[in-house]
């Protein structure tokens, strides 16, 4: 990239300092300024404007040969709005170059080209398709990160929806199945014995009878006691199995469903427990 040198340029100031009938910097020879930006008007070499205007752009010859870029554009960008020279326009587009912001140094550079000397016009057109090409490139670059980044975000999201999908339908809660298994072996033991008890019970009425008022007390057999009690035995353990074992696969029946498959806010469940004399058992409902 062409770059003119501090003292080339410290030349031009120089010389547009002693000149006080057109304004800038350095004489524009070639195409004059278009009319949507007018020059500014002529300032004198002892005006404190053009004086202020001249340091800044010797401070952004400074900054920019120190590589710090955005200040040298800030001190140049004051400067030009100060004296509207030309020139300067080609020093911020070199620096915005440098920043790897080449649209910025196109637009710039396209403004220095429209007021510069014939005699620099082909090699500014050179810069300027180079311009292009690089905008082009950065630009196409672009899409493709935009396009990976927009793949990979869709493929993150799909994830977390099927993660979701996973959470809320579909997962079998394997706790409640052997809750629920061991309640139905207890409560199918309970009935066994309960079974047992009442086929091994002696009949009342061959081996009991009642005592004489006032007592009247049922009298049985001692040969038919230990049967009696084997059978109450059994009866009780039975009831008790039959209980608790309903109840135990009532709770494995609920965390199932609840624990399991769809979304937990669109699934109801209740156990309610019953009791009688001689047995029991438990009531499940709910909405699933």
């Amino acid at each position: 990239m062409k770059r003119r040198t501090t003292s080339l340029i410290a030349s031009l100031v120089g010389l547009s300092l002693l000149t006080t009938t057109v304004p800038g910097f350095a004489e524009t020879k070639g195409k004059p300024a278009p009319a949507a930006a007018p020059k500014k008007k002529a300032l004198s070499k002892k005006d404190p404007a053009y004086l202020e205007a001249k340091r800044l752009f010797e401070k952004g010859e400074e900054l920019y040969a120190k590589g710090d870029y955005e200040k040298a554009i800030e001190a140049w960008e004051i400067s030009y709005d100060l004296t509207g020279a030309d020139l300067i326009l080609e020093s911020i587009s070199n620096a915005y170059e440098r920043l790897g912001k080449f649209e910025k140094a196109r637009e710039y550079l396209g403004r220095w080209r429209e007021s510069a000397p014939q005699a620099e016009e082909v090699d500014l057109d050179a810069r300027l398709k180079n311009l292009d090409a690089r905008i082009a490139t950065e630009k196409a670059l672009q899409g493709e990160k935009d396009a990976k980044e927009k793949a990979e975000r869709e493929a993150r999201e799909k994830r977390e929806a099927e993660e979701r999908a996973k959470q809320q339908g579909g997962k079998i809660f394997i706790p409640g199945i052997v809750i629920g298994g061991v309640g139905v072996a207890a409560a199918i033991a309970g009935g066994v014995l309960d079974g047992i008890a009442y086929r091994n019970r002696p009949d009342a009425a061959a081996v009991c009878a009642t005592s004489p008022e006032p007592d009247a007390k049922l009298l049985c057999r001692e040969s038919a006691r230990t049967a009696i009690e084997q059978s109450n035995t059994f009866a009780t353990v039975g009831d008790i199995l039959l209980i608790a074992g309903t109840a135990t696969a009532a709770a494995g029946v609920v965390l199932f469903v609840v624990k399991s498959g769809g979304k937990k806010d669109e699934k109801k469940a209740a156990a309610v427990p019953w009791f009688l004399p001689g047995g029991g058992g438990m009531i499940v409902g709910g909405s699933f």
